[in-house]
């Protein structure tokens, strides 16, 4: 009896230890959900209610080690890891974090005081690099911000250290040592950082571990990177192909870990479409995704989907199949029947923004006496006659105009994979792909050689 009474206790305690309790001041009766962190999407635990003291009580037995989040509306979420140690953690509702305590859980304790420090150095290095600007070398004000700076710098490294240098493998130990800012010199100015990251900047991530793949680390990591590429003085196209530059850094990183990187190229597919980054997806749908043959989530939408079957199977020097489609008159224009020495496959419609700004630029370049032996073989994808007649006369689109007036229901759009207008294709005489041109300037530099 005194056997099975101490095992009682001691699975009592266990089940007691595995608890999770988070109190929010001022949240009574609240629901809130529970998420599990991960690289490309959170998944969906529970919905929880508070008490009339604003207390979520959360079943721990079940979960898996890793980063959750609380989400208790839509601005205002709280995130802590579960190590199976039991968590018990108090704050209130006007502001989460500066009067978040962890009473319990070393690990949250030690996930909070990072992020405060990392918060603070933040700030510290961004106020000294604003003074360095605007102050003498030799002003006071300046020495003191580098004094503050100073303090700062040594207290986040000094604890980052502690997990840098420590042998525990614990989760909140690999993410800190993964996690915190790459080290650089006090006083780099602005521009020299800037460069210095763009090199330096996943120094210390892991790469090899998949578990970081539940907790923030990528997310904020990949955010971060990325931020240095941008520039909103740049046009699109040459913004674009800065972040193509980011893009090969990242995703060679990954290839460490087949499903860190399978993982990492999803997110980025996904967010660059977000953004109608298009020339991004593509380069990272030719240089990796087909490259490296790798089989993306089933569940991968079917946009994504479409380019890349599309980059697998019209590749250069494929000879692309025959078209036949009738144009304003009625009359059936057979592809193979075109006759020049190069043909551009172009698909378009009359309601498509980007395609109402391209073509006048293709017309132009159609019409002059530099590129006379290429010809156009236009294919619309309007579903209404008059609209798509109009529109190709009042512009004077004289080049081949078909259309099966089908939309993105037709036959050749399928095909031919096209998920968004315009999409080109130049072929030679013999109907062998020369390139994909994403641009005119592409198109150009293609027309120009042999």
């Amino acid at each position: 009896m005194k056997k099975i009474l101490i095992l009682l206790f001691f699975l009592s305690a266990v089940l007691s230890a595995q608890n999770i309790t988070i109190k929010v001041n001022g949240l009574k009766n609240r629901q809130a959900s529970l998420y599990f962190w991960g690289l490309e999407k959170t998944n969906f635990i529970i919905s929880i209610t508070s008490d009339n003291n604003g207390l979520f009580k959360i079943p721990g037995k079940n979960l898996h080690n890793g980063f959750y989040r609380l989400v208790l509306n839509n601005n205002i979420w709280l995130n802590f890891i579960n190590d199976g140690q039991g968590i018990k953690i108090e704050t209130d509702k006007n502001n989460l974090f500066k009067n978040l305590l962890v009473i319990k859980s070393d690990a949250n304790r030690s996930y909070y005081k990072f992020l405060h420090l990392t918060s603070a150095y933040k700030k510290a290095q961004k106020k000294l690099q604003e003074a360095a600007q605007k102050h003498h070398r030799k002003d006071k004000d300046l020495e003191h911000i580098k004094k503050e700076f100073t303090d700062v710098y040594n207290n986040y490294w000094a604890y980052v250290n502690k997990f840098s240098k420590s042998d525990d493998e614990s989760l909140i130990s690999r993410y800190i040592r993964s996690a915190h800012e790459p080290k650089i010199k006090p006083g780099m100015d602005i521009q020299a950082e800037r460069k210095y990251l763009k090199t330096h900047f996943w120094d210390n991530v892991d790469f090899s571990n998949a578990t970081l793949l539940h907790s923030d680390l990528f997310v904020n990591k990949t955010i971060e990177y990325l931020n240095l590429f941008s520039n909103n003085r740049l046009k699109k196209d040459l913004l674009e192909k800065e972040y193509q530059k980011a893009v090969d850094v990242i995703l060679n990183k990954a290839k460490v870990n087949q499903r860190i990187y399978k993982q990492m190229t999803e997110y980025l597919i996904k967010g660059f479409k977000k953004l109608d980054f298009g020339n991004v997806i593509d380069y990272i749908v030719d240089n990796f995704v087909i490259a490296d043959d790798l089989c993306l989530d089933s569940q991968t939408d079917n946009f994504i989907q479409m380019r890349i079957n599309q980059s697998k199977i019209f590749r250069k020097n494929v000879k692309v199949p025959d078209i036949k489609l009738t144009d304003l008159n009625g009359k059936t224009v057979e592809l193979y029947n075109v006759a020049a020495d190069k043909v551009l496959i172009l698909f378009y419609s009359s309601h498509c923004p980007h395609c109402r700004e391209f073509l006048p630029k293709l017309l132009k370049l159609y019409s002059g006496k530099t590129f006379e032996k290429f010809e156009v073989y236009g294919i619309s994808l309007d579903t209404d006659f008059s609209k798509w007649q109009s529109y190709v006369k009042n512009n004077h689109y004289n080049w081949i105009n078909v259309s099966d007036l089908k939309g993105w229901k037709s036959k050749v759009s399928y095909d031919f994979y096209i998920y968004a207008t315009p999409t080109m294709f130049l072929v030679d005489k013999n109907f062998m792909i020369i390139d994909k041109p994403k641009n005119l300037d592409d198109l150009k530099s293609d027309l120009l050689k042999n």
